[in-house]
């Protein structure tokens, strides 16, 4: 039942462990979507790279007559690809920037809180 001049809360240090261990859990989870992220920016730079040579190899053979037909069209999709790739590049740069904020307010909150003078309990039946 409750009281009608005050009511219980949890112990502070209970509080500080509920919410160290909820920090740690949003640090993972934070942590694990940036590995995520940088694993496909890696992987997309890797292919970024190979199509931009594959499409300059591609020009010079057009230039020189050596390329076979229909190579204008593979040109063009490969161009597409390309810049298709640099958006989505972009994208996962925004996206890195906001985990990594986000990160930080999060390390600044366990800090502010890690700093905070320890709460004070009333004695029992205290308003």
């Amino acid at each position: 039942m409750a009281s009608l001049f005050g009511f219980r809360t949890r112990s502070p240090d209970r509080d500080r462990d509920t919410d160290r261990e909820r920090h740690m859990r949003l640090d993972g989870v934070m942590q694990e979507i940036a590995l995520q992220m940088l694993a496909e920016r890696t992987g997309l730079e890797r292919r970024y790279r190979e199509s931009s040579a594959n499409a300059g190899f591609l020009v010079d053979a057009m230039d020189n007559d050596e390329a076979a037909s229909g190579s204008s069209a593979r040109l063009d999709a490969m161009t597409d690809d390309l810049i298709n790739c640099e958006r989505r590049l972009a994208a996962l740069s925004r996206q890195m920037a906001l985990m990594e904020d986000l990160r930080r307010q999060a390390q600044d909150l366990v800090e502010e809180d890690r700093q905070a003078p320890p709460a004070k309990r009333k004695a029992k039946g205290a308003v």
